[in-house]
């Protein structure tokens, strides 16, 4: 051991006399450092030892010399561009560079050589997602050169529509994100052959990457995969049964939905202006084989728990027929009855799951009445369904939703509609765009605001001013960046305000830049 690291494992108070020699032409350095004062002697001998072993270390030796990139298939982007990306691959404005990468893929251009060790050390799914098609051949070459950028090579190339040609290989010998990948690309063109390779390594696999490749069969489902799902139910893994369950409730004709919806018309039947739901009071051995889970989450009761979990794998459709009534009679139908936010609850997770069109609405608006009530019996497993609705609503209509609540009675904001802004798809259309920089605009005016007791914190207009900067589409760029009228005044709520809408105006200022250089 040299003596200089067993001083330090040591330490210099339990040694009488600290040997600082290491046999080198350091010695004569430390020689002539001055008597007294042991420890800052010690590590300024250290230091320098350090230094002199490095300096001479030799370079590590490579079996053989990697292959050779191959030719870049894109232009590399202009130096405005790539001064623009090294700004925010270094951090700076880092909600923009998914986008600014997009906008780089979506031109056919790529990063230039000297921001791709920046590119290769991004974290996150969605920045790395962003930042593979723009990396090039010499960023997807230097990748096998460090282990912590192995994270590429679990991308497959971007062209999703066709097999590479060593495809069972990368099935037999790549990692698990490129194994689903090329299952998944397997089934968009041999649907029938991708079942048939997961068959032959289902028991060999481990429970995580089952649930994983089952995820691939959502493309092509078909009735040929019956089969191997009803087999799957058997798995002795809660996700994966679970995982299962989700795949046979879109075969319609399957013999999993048929038991389902005869376990639901045995639970809700219908008695003149009525509906009257009943539950079973004991989990039966076939039901907990068909993925209903026995123990309910929170404060979900047990009987209420099994009923959600039913209804929510049958097609809403299927009501409409079994109680003859449309969704807004049924929901009335069920007004009395103890069940109400529990059937409302498995027919609103059926609605999204089936994607049922006619239902939506209906839904949405009856827990938009419900909403306080669901919050304050806790007895559902999820208190977030306005917000899961209106995602899956068309843009248009969802964003129409949230202009009536925002212009509701006498002119004033109904409800609680900036919690819903973000569930619309981004970025948002020119039309609601540029209505809602004009209601912001009039907001902004303080008409009929008592500046002594504004509190901007929590005033949503101003709140949500950093989500708007990025929610908002090119074309509303120089409308957003007209000056901004703020009283002038001393208070910290109107200093709090400049600062907001101060860095709005450099977000899209941003945005701006990006889609102007990289065009």
């Amino acid at each position: 051991m040299d003596p200089i690291v067993a001083t330090a494992l040591v330490g210099t108070v339990r040694q009488e006399q600290v040997n600082l020699a290491t046999g080198t032409p350091v010695d004569t350095l430390i020689a002539e450092l001055p008597e007294g004062e042991i420890e800052r002697k010690f590590l300024l001998s250290a230091g320098a030892w350090a230094i002199y072993r490095q300096a001479g270390k030799k370079s590590q030796q490579i079996a053989a010399v990697p292959e050779q990139a191959k030719a870049e298939q894109l232009r590399e982007c202009s130096p405005g561009a790539a001064l623009l990306l090294s700004r925010l691959l270094a951090g700076e404005q880092k909600s923009l560079l998914v986008e600014a990468l997009e906008c780089l893929l979506q031109k056919g251009l790529r990063l230039p050589y000297h921001l791709l060790l920046h590119a290769l050390n991004t974290t996150g799914r969605e920045t790395r997602a962003a930042v593979f098609p723009v990396l090039g051949e010499r960023g997807i070459w230097l990748s096998q050169l460090n282990r912590p950028w192995k994270w590429v090579q679990d991308f497959l190339p971007a062209d999703t529509g066709s097999l590479p040609s060593d495809a069972e290989t990368v099935w037999q010998e790549g990692s698990l994100g490129q194994r689903v990948e090329i299952l998944r690309r397997l089934r968009a063109v041999d649907p029938g052959k991708a079942c048939d390779w997961l068959k032959a390594v289902w028991k060999q696999e481990k429970a995580y990457t089952r649930g994983d490749f089952l995820t691939t069969l959502e493309v092509g489902l078909s009735a040929a995969d019956e089969p191997f799902l009803e087999a799957a139910l058997d798995d002795h893994v809660a996700s994966v049964r679970a995982m299962t369950v989700s795949l046979l409730t879109r075969l319609p004709d399957s013999a999993f939905c048929t038991r389902m919806r005869q376990r639901g018309q045995n639970m809700i039947t219908r008695r003149k202006e009525k509906l009257v739901v009943e539950p079973p009071r004991e989990l039966s051995k076939d039901w907990q084989r068909d993925g209903i889970v026995e123990n309910p989450p929170g404060t979900v009761a047990q009987r209420a728990w099994w009923l959600i979990q039913v209804l929510s794998s049958i097609e809403p459709a299927f009501w409409e027929t079994h109680l003859g009534a449309q969704p807004t009679e049924l929901f009335k139908l069920l007004a009395e009855d103890r069940w109400q936010m529990q059937v409302m609850e498995g027919w609103s997770k059926a609605a999204m799951s089936y994607n049922a069109p006619g239902w939506m609405m209906p839904l949405w608006a009856w827990w938009c009445e419900h909403h306080q009530e669901a919050l304050e019996k806790r007895h559902l497993t999820d208190y977030n369904y306005r917000e899961q609705l209106l995602k899956r609503m068309p843009g248009p209509v969802a964003e129409q939703i949230i202009l009536d609540m925002i212009n509701g009675g006498e002119g004033k904001p109904q409800g609680d509609w900036w919690e819903l802004l973000a569930e619309l798809p981004r970025p948002w259309s020119v039309k609601f765009a540029q209505t809602y920089l004009r209601l912001l605009r009039k907001h902004n005016t303080f008409e009929g605001i008592d500046i002594n007791v504004l509190n901007p914190r929590s005033d949503p207009w101003f709140n949500d001013l950093p989500s708007l900067a990025l929610a908002l589409p090119a074309d509303c760029f120089t409308e957003a960046l007209h000056p901004w009228e703020v009283p002038d005044d001393p208070g910290w709520q109107i200093q709090y305000i400049r600062q907001q809408l101060q860095e709005f105006t450099e977000t899209i200022q941003m945005r701006q830049k990006i889609h102007e250089e990289i065009a």
